[in-house]
């Protein structure tokens, strides 16, 4: 019988935001079902960008040009 799939490990991560935004980060944890703190609003919304770069292979694209000087 199939169950849940594994979740994979996970590392902790310290970021500095704007009070705005962190308060726009606590406002969507308590109106919207993202999370139920602003961390964990945070962490879902950080996944889903970092997800989405690595679908759509942005690193490829968005790689900043070789340095050529002497």
């Amino acid at each position: 019988m199939a169950g849940a799939p594994e979740k994979e490990k996970t590392e902790p991560l310290r970021i500095a935001v704007s009070a705005r935004l962190r308060a726009y980060l606590d406002y969507l944890s308590r109106h919207t079902i993202l999370g139920k703190s602003d961390s964990d609003v945070a962490r879902y919304l950080l996944t889903q960008r970092l997800e989405e770069m690595i679908r759509t292979r942005y690193h490829e694209t968005a790689t900043p040009p070789a340095d050529t000087a002497s």
